[in-house]
């Protein structure tokens, strides 16, 4: 009996809801009981974090997300005791800051968002800047009844602790891999040399104390952003912003600001400063990101076949050469086989049915070959439908059944293409070196296994030959 497809998301949207208005309690509670007394927090990363969840999970960023946001808030207040009035209003200014940012980002292009450019980094401090005037101005007007300070210290206060917390909070979430990311990333060592340079960088601006002790971290940081990914340096930006705002509050920089603009504290001052400093390294990175990423696409493209997934014939050639080098070198009497692949009658398969299916015979074919191929060996793309294997630890005497395996799965071959079948062949030539002989030259090799499969192809084609001198068993 088929099933209803709408009976199931009720429940999975009801459920995704209460994860978040469960999110945004647990997050401000724990906000609200780390808050100095009778103060306001030295960092509130809710609306940072709530911005960014929304940001990654935008079927959240409805009405009712909002609204749910907004309740979760409202109910840690109640839970920690506070009165229904500033509850509402304060509430409403962090409302603000995040709906501001997430309005702004959310305008961006996915690849801008996720802070994979530049210019996506830009906008971030730039939509940070605008979630915080909009809680700051709402403070104003909204909650200035619970502030003792002027107008203008009020505005000040929330601006920049809203802004500085934004700037080193957003970067981690939206820069932060997927699960499924993760699992198909490749672990490397972490190279240590930056990550204790920025801690010893610290350790130098805490006990150098002075206003310029805020900027000793900073070339330590563009160095980790030349070396690591953007969401490890979003976390170093982190630790650092945040080792440095604690310790102008605790005072344990002597950051003094002269006081001659009222309303202008110590830690107002190092806060702007500390987000506007890691400005530099989250850019640096996003374009060593971006950097590595063309350098590592100009590799592969250089290196395999876009079409087959072999080797290109200059990839094969440096790492045939080093492979015939390593030989001479490290193992003389190691044998060695080259083998040379021609489908038979191609050119025939391409005038008949077209390049398309030319294409795809050749993508099949390449596919079958490695199907059969063991790690270690060498296959490439020479040139057409060309081919060329070299197994290292095989006496070309000896690879006949090896080269007879490849030719009958070529010959098993099935390629549909709409409503076309065909069968395709092989002819192998086969060259090498035993454990008695040195290594010839790889343009010498070559050249043996191309004569031995031209005769391959002039006695019949689908057949194997030798190159001249060796011993055929089989």
């Amino acid at each position: 009996m088929p099933v209803d497809p709408m009976v199931f998301p009720v429940p999975s949207r009801l459920l995704l809801l209460l994860t978040l208005f469960g999110l945004t309690f647990g997050l401000t509670l724990a906000g609200i009981l780390a808050r100095p007394i009778e103060s306001l927090s030295l960092f509130w990363p809710v609306n940072a974090v709530l911005a960014g969840v929304l940001l990654r999970n935008p079927r959240h960023a409805s009405t009712g997300g909002f609204a749910l946001v907004y309740l979760g808030m409202v109910a840690a207040d109640f839970a920690c005791g506070s009165s229904w009035k500033p509850a509402l209003w304060f509430n409403l200014c962090n409302l603000g800051a995040i709906v501001s940012i997430w309005y702004l980002m959310s305008r961006l292009p996915r690849i801008h968002r996720r802070l994979r450019t530049p210019h996506g980094t830009l906008c971030l401090f730039a939509a940070c800047g605008a979630g915080a005037m909009v809680a700051a101005s709402l403070a104003c007007i909204v909650a200035a009844p619970w502030f003792e300070q002027s107008v203008r210290a009020t505005w000040l206060a929330w601006f920049s602790e809203q802004f500085s917390t934004s700037v080193l909070v957003l970067p981690l979430l939206l820069t932060a891999p997927s699960p499924r990311a993760l699992g198909r990333s490749n672990t490397q060592p972490i190279r240590l040399a930056p990550l204790l340079v920025l801690m010893l960088s610290l350790a130098l601006s805490i006990g150098f104390g002075g206003p310029g002790a805020i900027a000793f971290p900073i070339a330590a940081l563009l160095w980790c952003a030349l070396i690591y990914s953007p969401f490890f340096v979003s976390v170093l930006t982190l630790i650092a912003g945040s080792t440095l705002i604690v310790a102008v509050a605790q005072n344990l920089v002597h950051f003094i600001v002269p006081q001659s603009e009222p309303g202008v504290t110590t830690l107002m001052s190092a806060r702007l400063g500390i987000a506007m400093l890691v400005l530099g390294p989250l850019v640096v990175a996003c374009v060593s990101h971006a950097n590595r990423g063309l350098m590592a696409r100009l590799e592969h493209q250089a290196t395999i076949d876009h079409l087959t997934g072999a080797l290109t014939r200059s990839a094969f050639t440096r790492r045939a050469n080093a492979l015939l080098d390593s030989r001479v070198l490290h193992t003389p009497h190691a044998p060695l086989t080259l083998m040379m692949l021609d489908i038979d009658h191609f050119k025939h398969i391409n005038d008949q049915h077209g390049h398309a299916v030319g294409d795809q015979v050749l993508q099949q074919f390449a596919l079958t070959l490695q199907e059969q191929l063991h790690e270690g060996e060498l296959f490439a793309r020479l040139g057409g439908e060309e081919f060329a294997i070299i197994v290292p630890g095989l006496a070309p005497e000896l690879a006949q059944f090896s080269a007879e395996r490849l030719r009958r799965a070529v010959q098993d071959l099935r390629i549909s293409q709409a409503e076309l079948q065909l069968t395709i062949t092989v002819s192998i030539g086969l060259a090498g070196c035993t454990d008695a002989t040195q290594s010839p030259p790889l343009d010498v090799l070559l050249a043996q296994a191309d004569q031995a499969l031209y005769r391959a192809k002039a006695q019949g084609r689908n057949r194997i030959e030798h190159a001249e001198g060796l011993r055929q068993r089989g």
